[in-house]
């Protein structure tokens, strides 16, 4: 037995998707230009790879572990890596983390975890 059917599990994630939008916020995302670089270094260069709506929240490193300054909640089909950059308002992050979130089996949204660099 299934506790969402598939039109509510569809629904839910359009929910998501309103709430994301609806926070009027974008970012621009950078990623590594492909080269020869040391493993995790950040003296890459890094290439716009284009804008996209979040959900941008910045908390104080003290109130999450490791040392995280701001999560972003994105749509499940944008393409965030570890290690791309988030530029949001004049401050560049590093993403940490990218974990799916789901609802009763459909991935409602993404997480991004973030470090100020």
């Amino acid at each position: 037995m299934t506790l969402l059917s598939d039109p509510e599990k569809i629904r839910a994630a359009e929910d998501v998707k309103e709430l994301i939008l609806a926070s009027g916020q974008e970012a621009v995302l950078l990623r590594a230009v492909p080269g020869e670089r040391l493993y995790g270094s950040d003296d890459a260069s890094f290439a716009e790879v284009g804008t996209f709506p979040l959900e941008f929240v910045e908390t104080p490193p003290e109130e999450l572990n490791n040392k995280i300054d701001a999560v972003a909640c994105v749509l499940p089909g944008q393409d965030v890596q570890p290690e791309d950059r988030v530029q949001s308002g004049g401050d560049t992050f590093r993403v940490q983390t990218v974990e799916e979130e789901r609802l009763f089996g459909v991935v409602t949204h993404k997480v991004l975890k973030l470090v100020r660099l």
